[in-house]
């Protein structure tokens, strides 16, 4: 009898059948987790922006604004509170983000005195509400801002 190396072919299927049901398996609580880390790191990222809006408003003792869309937030220097940014454009407009693929905001959720919109004045006090991120497994962070500007994140 000859002793051979290596593997039968009915060895190598059960090896592949293995790993695709194994992958098969977990690909749908890996698409879950990429989903959950994308809407925290979104909401992570917009509380770190209010947190830079604040700190800029108090700074300049003047007004910053932010602006919420579905897909992106605008944030704005805005001292004669017109909901735009002041001249000179270069300076005034401070930062616009887009957010990633399968996160968005919700517009109608969103709510800083019944309009998706907040203003951070030099004092330190800002309109507060909250601002509503949703993935695209409909799981939600919400970003809450205070009247004193204390902005945190908050899992419904």
């Amino acid at each position: 009898m000859r002793k051979s190396e290596g593997f039968t072919l009915i060895e190598a299927m059960i090896v592949i059948f293995l790993i695709a049901f194994i992958s098969a398996m977990l690909a749908p609580s890996m698409l879950q987790w990429r989903s959950a880390a994308k809407l925290k790191g979104a909401a992570e990222n917009l509380k770190g922006a209010l947190e830079m809006a604040k700190i800029r408003a108090i700074q300049e003792n003047g007004t910053v604004s932010v602006e919420f869309d579905k897909n992106m937030y605008r944030i704005f220097v805005d001292n004669d509170r017109d909901w735009s940014p002041d001249p000179p454009k270069s300076r005034s407009s401070l930062k616009t983000t887009l957010l990633m693929d399968g996160v968005r905001i919700d517009t109608g959720a969103t709510s800083f005195r019944g309009a998706p919109r907040t203003r951070f004045y030099g004092r330190g006090t800002a309109i507060n509400g909250t601002a509503v991120l949703v993935n695209s497994s409909g799981k939600e962070k919400r970003i809450r801002v205070s009247t004193f500007a204390k902005i945190s994140i908050i899992t419904p």
